[in-house]
């Protein structure tokens, strides 16, 4: 796996900080199908989901969790020999047997229903087969494997959980927290997750040459600065930013309207962004480019660099499935006013992966942070990033 180290932006002028501290509120509910605000977000029809099982969540890479046409799908991989189950797969009738005590389920790819001891369960969406991997239904696990499944709708996150199974420490997230193994720099962050590895928090931050404010994600939480509130209210806003910037089609999209949702979910400071956005929509029409692709920023894995933003380390996906000339394919702010230069060209239908520090900001003075911290204009995928082509 080739990795791409990209240049990093030059510091920005300070800004105004304003601290406050808020009471943790976790409300969930048990649910099934998990509804995702996607904003007008065009080019993909599914939405990645944040499936949490056991305290692990599953990364966002390929077979990852999805949600579509109001059903939740998840990759048999994640349940695997998991839940008191074992599991045959027969390529050739394209089945998946699953016995779990007496119950005998099986599963066609393509079929919306199981058959449980010879009788057919609808499941509410068909089983599929997506990038190689297979997925069922979220229902199979709630109705027919008896797992525990509840909806954070605070944090968009599902979690399954094996009843009886304890899971230790867990943060505000619902996701284990490990005490060894850790990262060297284990003490700049408020806690270390099991479900992350040591690399992602190893990562060099980026460099900013005058902050002498600069502060790590463990002094911020331990400030109060934000809370797990705020940070689940900031994710979701980056999500779906992002969202809008990953997923065009030539086909649908509408450059006024597009530019005009997309700025919303940006620091209004910078006006003349919302132009930019609108020449970049006007020109996804003449170049015929189509894209998809998710975010999932880590709200642990944050700092304040000292510059009047705060920094989300984030996993980023995308793939650019269509472009007639292979020149401007993303709605970036770092790429349009940097003039960075990638490292080669973007492949057509190529799934890249990798982390990033995104920029979040805010223009309000007397601003609440969980409200008003929003994607930074400059906030992108190539600053202080990994990269890298997934084979």
């Amino acid at each position: 796996m080739k990795i791409f180290r990209l240049n990093n932006l030059a510091g920005i002028t300070g800004r105004e900080r304003v601290k406050r501290g808020l009471t943790i509120v976790m409300s969930v509910m048990v649910g099934i199908a998990l509804t995702m605000n996607t904003a007008g977000a065009v080019g993909s029809a599914s939405q990645a989901v944040n499936v949490i099982m056991d305290g692990i969540k599953y990364p966002l890479t390929t077979g990852h969790p999805y949600s579509e046409n109001g059903s939740t799908m998840i990759p048999f991989r994640m349940i695997s020999g998991k839940l008191g189950t074992q599991s045959n797969w027969n390529a050739a009738a394209r089945t998946l047997t699953l016995q779990q005590k007496e119950n005998k389920i099986i599963l066609t790819v393509g079929s919306s229903y199981a058959k449980v001891n010879g009788v057919p369960v609808a499941l509410g969406a068909k089983v599929v087969q997506k990038d190689g991997v297979t997925m069922i239904p979220l229902t199979v696990v709630s109705n027919l494997l008896s797992a525990e499944v509840k909806v954070d709708e605070q944090t968009q996150s599902i979690h399954i959980h094996t009843p009886g199974k304890e899971l230790g420490k867990l943060d505000d997230f619902g996701r284990k927290i490990r005490t060894t193994n850790l990262p060297k720099n284990y003490k700049d962050y408020p806690y270390i997750l099991e479900d992350i590895p040591n690399e992602v928090y190893e990562m060099k931050h980026t460099d900013n040459y005058y902050a002498v404010d600069a502060e790590t994600g463990a002094k911020v939480f331990s400030k109060k600065e934000l809370t797990s509130e705020d940070m689940a209210k900031i994710i979701n806003r980056m999500k779906i930013g992002f969202g809008l910037r990953l997923n065009v089609d030539y086909k649908t999209i509408n450059p006024t309207s597009y530019a005009k949702e997309s700025f919303k979910y940006e620091n209004q400071s910078v006006a003349v962004r919302e132009m930019y956005i609108k020449k970049y929509a006007e020109w996804v029409i003449k170049n015929k480019i189509q894209t998809e692709g998710s975010i999932d920023p880590e709200p642990s894995v944050l700092y304040y660099p000292g510059t009047g933003d705060y920094r989300v380390r984030t996993k980023f996906r995308f793939r650019i499935n269509n472009f007639t000339e292979n020149k401007e394919l993303l709605h970036d702010a770092y790429l349009e006013i940097a003039e960075i230069k990638l490292p080669g060209k973007f492949k057509k239908g190529v799934w890249y992966e990798g982390y990033a520090d995104l920029r979040i900001s805010t223009n309000y003075y007397n601003a609440i942070l969980g409200d008003d911290l929003t994607i930074d204009s400059l906030s992108s995928l190539f600053e202080n990033s990994t990269l890298h082509e997934v084979k």
